[in-house]
């Protein structure tokens, strides 16, 4: 069987089942307190929640063949383990930012390099610069890439943010979505984000590599979450126009060509209800990029269209899943 980990808990666990619901596949657990579950809509799936940390872990062991995971984890614990393949590096959700904020009464701080600065004094003065965080590697490389040299790191387990108010650090390096938690603690970030997280799926190279029944039926996964994520990205819109012919239609409505659908406009008569229309009726059906919804409508009605419905659109497949393809591709490499 495919070995799929999720997140056990929390918003990871509720978004990654929002998105197998949406692509067609729901997670059925026995009872809460279970951490084995099925996936229906993928024969031959079994699903382990797991926390997050531990499914980078076991993935990158071999022991679960695929998992879903932050980003940020899977620089922090397991940057260069070749045994660990990113196989979607953007599941959209669990976008966060991992900054350094500093004591909201340092006026002078404000980037990278006045933190530079900062150290060199403190140094010079007897003393390090104290850095609060969970993500010591990731953090470390980047000091040291910025020129930040002179500073300890603090390990930290709680609430990062109440460190420099607690006095066991000077500034923190820390997660976060919105910046409300930094805000609340009298802090504020200073440069630009160390690094941009999301969700991701992660696979083991031990366990896929050269095992075909696992990767097709990962194929199929990766197919319905590429699918369902493009598909959000597009409306289907259908109209009824008067027309000469189809082909008379299809002129009409391709004047705009970056209106007329994917590849575009599909163009069928109607069977009119009433008996005195006047000319053929057409329904015509095209699929446009969210963004350009309101032009292809009003194109629609300057070319005589009524009755313009809209649709959101599931799924767009594509000849072939890339995501997939790059999967074959580091496996063989």
């Amino acid at each position: 069987m495919l070995r799929f980990a999720i997140p056990s808990k929390g918003s990871g666990y509720e978004a990654t089942l929002g998105l197998l619901e949406s692509c067609g596949l729901r997670v059925i657990r026995a009872n809460p307190r279970q951490y084995t579950a099925t996936l229906r809509g993928l024969a031959d799936t079994e699903v382990l929640l797991q926390r997050p940390a531990e499914i980078i872990a076991k993935v990158a062991e071999g022991d679960i063949d695929i998992g879903v995971t932050g980003l940020d984890l899977v620089r922090e614990m397991r940057p260069d383990d070749e045994d660990l393949l990113i196989v979607n590096d953007d599941l959209g959700f669990w976008r966060v930012e991992l900054v350094f904020a500093v004591p909201q009464g340092w006026i002078d701080i404000a980037s990278w390099d006045d933190l530079a600065d900062l150290a060199a004094e403190m140094q010079s003065s007897g003393r390090r610069l104290r850095i609060a965080t969970k993500y010591l590697h990731i953090v470390r490389e980047f000091c040291y890439a910025q020129g930040i040299t002179a500073f300890d790191l603090v390990e930290s387990h709680g609430s990062t943010e109440a460190a420099p108010g607690q006095g066991y650090a000077d500034i923190i390096a820390d997660i976060t979505e919105t910046g409300t938690a930094i805000r609340d603690n009298k802090l504020k970030i200073v440069g630009g984000p160390i690094l941009r997280s999301q969700a991701v799926l992660i696979g083991s190279r031990r366990s896929l590599r050269g095992n075909q029944s696992k990767l097709e039926l990962l194929r199929q996964l990766l197919e319905l979450i590429e699918a369902r994520r493009r598909g959000r990205l597009y409306y289907s819109l259908t109209a009824n126009i008067v027309g000469t012919s189809v082909e008379a239609v299809g002129r009409m409505v391709t004047e705009r060509r970056e209106l007329a659908g994917l590849r575009g406009p599909t163009i069928a008569p109607v069977w009119s209800k009433f008996a005195d229309a006047e000319g053929q009726w057409y329904a015509v059906n095209v699929v446009v990029p969210q963004n350009e919804l309101l032009p292809a409508v009003d194109h629609l009605r300057r070319i005589g269209a009524v009755s313009i419905s809209t649709t959101p659109v599931q799924h767009v497949f594509n000849e072939r899943s890339s995501t997939y393809e790059g999967l074959i591709a580091s496996l063989q490499r």
